[in-house]
């Protein structure tokens, strides 16, 4: 009785296992799907300008450029990129931003604080402090969306304070080099350090939902150096419009996205 019961044993852990593993190859690993954008319209981009974040507000853009010496904070108009603004940043390297209850908020790469300012009036009002390195910056209408870099994205409240981890998995494998974000009707869009893609991200699980292609703007650009990466992500609502660009482009491309 005692090997039956061992041999029943066996074959019936066996089989579980076996259930297991073919059950796990069974399920086809959802992939997600490319897009490419369609070029409506170009306006001129400061190819001076090492862009680090963007964001629009009726007809302003709003810039970070980074590079120590050279990060700046710039208001431009929309309808032809013409800079209206620029304050300087000093001493740092400035890297995203996004507007939330009545402030814009700047990101820095190394220096863990992210410098606050009054909007619309763009008075510096403080700065907010952070552990590690600050890449790309939004927000969902309550908390501000951070990247570091990493393959996580860091959800933050109104304090700065860490509430929330998400990682960020792209066909099953972690994505890094997270960049520049923008969240739009609950997905958050993120550059991808190095890539000439844009890939669309679930806020419920982290999983890339869609990628878009956007090698035919590379393309078009010719970027002086490779480290003239695409970065640089706006929306705007009213026309379903996508505003993007990259460090030191002389474009600014204006798409949609299917």
């Amino acid at each position: 009785m005692r090997i039956y019961n061992h041999s029943y044993k066996i074959c019936f852990l066996t089989l579980c296992a076996c259930s297991v593993i073919f059950g796990l190859h069974s399920q086809p690993l959802r992939t997600a799907p490319v897009v490419k954008p369609v070029i409506i319209r170009t306006i001129a981009h400061d190819p001076a300008a090492f862009t680090q974040g963007l964001i629009l507000v009726d007809s302003l853009l709003y810039e970070s450029t980074g590079l120590v010496g050279h990060s700046t904070l710039r208001r431009i108009d929309a309808s032809n990129g013409k800079a209206l603004s620029k304050i300087p940043v000093p001493n740092v390297f400035a890297e995203g931003i996004t507007i939330l209850n009545g402030e814009l908020v700047q990101l820095t790469w190394q220096n863990q604080f992210a410098i606050r300012y009054e909007f619309p009036s763009l008075r510096s009002t403080g700065m907010f402090k952070y552990n590690g390195e600050g890449w790309g910056l939004t927000n969902n209408g309550t908390d501000f969306i951070m990247s570091n870099g990493s393959d996580t994205l860091f959800f933050r409240n109104g304090k700065f304070e860490i509430i929330r981890r998400l990682p960020v998995t792209y066909n099953g494998r972690p994505l890094k080099h997270l960049n520049e974000l923008q969240y739009v009707n609950g997905s958050v869009y993120a550059n991808v350090w190095y890539k000439n893609f844009i890939v669309e991200i679930s806020l419920a699980d982290g999983r890339v939902t869609k990628v878009i292609d956007c090698s035919e703007l590379v393309n078009i650009e010719r970027p002086a150096s490779k480290e003239n990466v695409l970065n640089g992500i706006a929306f705007c609502k009213r026309k379903n419009e996508w505003y993007l660009t990259g460090k030191n482009w002389k474009n600014m491309f204006i798409v949609r996205i299917p």
